[in-house]
């Protein structure tokens, strides 16, 4: 089903976007509420100063954002 918005997700449960029309990058994207993101970055940004790595691979996170293209 596509369902052109521009949001923030409040609720939801395995929700991809494919955000090629405004990215050109066909992979499609995860999509979490901004608490299940913000908690996800921390966890993540843990895991990276324990490893002493600071940086995030593309497509490690989550985004809460939806947004409906061109």
């Amino acid at each position: 089903m596509n369902i052109p918005v521009d949001g923030i997700v409040i609720n939801g449960s395995g929700i991809v976007t494919n955000e090629a029309a405004m990215s050109g990058e066909s992979d499609e994207l995860l999509k979490d509420s901004l608490e299940n993101c913000k908690s996800r970055k921390l966890e993540v940004d843990d895991e990276h100063a324990l490893s002493n790595n600071k940086f995030h691979r593309p497509k490690e996170l989550p985004s809460p954002i939806l947004l409906s293209g061109t």
